[in-house]
C-alpha cells in the first residue's frame, strides 16, 4: 500500500470514529464530507470511461450545497465531481419516499442514506449513528456494478451478502 493510500485510509478511519469530528460541525456538514468520502472508496466497472463522478441529493438542499462547496475543484482518480440531481453515480436520500429513486438509477449507483434500516429497505450504505457517532452500514447484497474498497469495508459495518 502506498503511502497516500495509507494516509487516506487513517484518516478515514478517524473521521468514522472521532467523536471530536462531529463536535464542531452541523450534521449535515458530516454527512456530506461522509457522501464525498465513501465516493472516493467506490470502484466502477466502467471507470475508465466516466469522464466525471455524479454525486446526487435530491431530497436535502443542504446537504446538495455543502457537496457542491467541498468538492468544488476535487477530483477521485483525475475525474471532477459534478453534483447534479440526475444521472447519478452516487445517491444519498434522506426521506422513505425517496427510496424508489434507488430503483430508477441504475445499477452502477451507490446508495447512501442516514434513514433508519436502509440497508433493509433495498439501500447500500447506511449512516448510522451509535453514541453521537456517525458509523457507515454496508448491505453486500444492494452492491451494484461497481465494487467498494477494503479500506472502506473494514470501517464499516457489514451486513448481508458474503462477509
Amino acid at each position: 500500500m502506498n503511502f497516500r493510500r495509507w494516509v487516506t485510509s487513517v484518516c478515514l478511519a478517524a473521521a468514522f470514529v472521532s467523536p471530536l469530528a462531529s463536535a464542531k460541525f452541523t450534521p449535515e456538514q458530516v454527512k456530506a464530507v461522509y457522501i464525498y468520502r465513501i465516493a472516493s472508496f467506490v470502484f466502477w466497472g466502467a471507470d475508465e470511461q466516466m469522464n466525471e463522478i455524479s454525486i446526487c441529493a435530491p431530497d436535502d438542499e443542504e446537504v446538495r450545497d455543502i457537496l457542491t462547496d467541498i468538492t468544488k475543484d476535487k477530483l477521485i482518480r483525475n475525474k471532477p465531481l459534478h453534483i447534479s440531481n440526475s444521472g447519478c453515480d452516487v445517491l444519498y436520500i434522506t426521506k422513505k419516499e425517496s427510496l424508489d429513486l434507488i430503483k430508477l438509477n441504475p445499477n452502477r449507483t451507490i446508495s447512501i442514506s442516514d434513514i433508519q434500516s436502509f440497508t433493509e429497505l433495498g439501500g447500500v450504505v447506511e449512516l448510522s449513528t451509535l453514541g453521537g457517532r456517525i458509523k457507515p452500514r454496508v448491505n453486500l447484497e444492494n452492491v451494484g456494478e461497481y465494487t467498494l474498497s477494503a479500506n472502506f469495508l473494514r470501517v464499516a459495518e457489514i451486513v448481508g451478502g458474503k462477509q
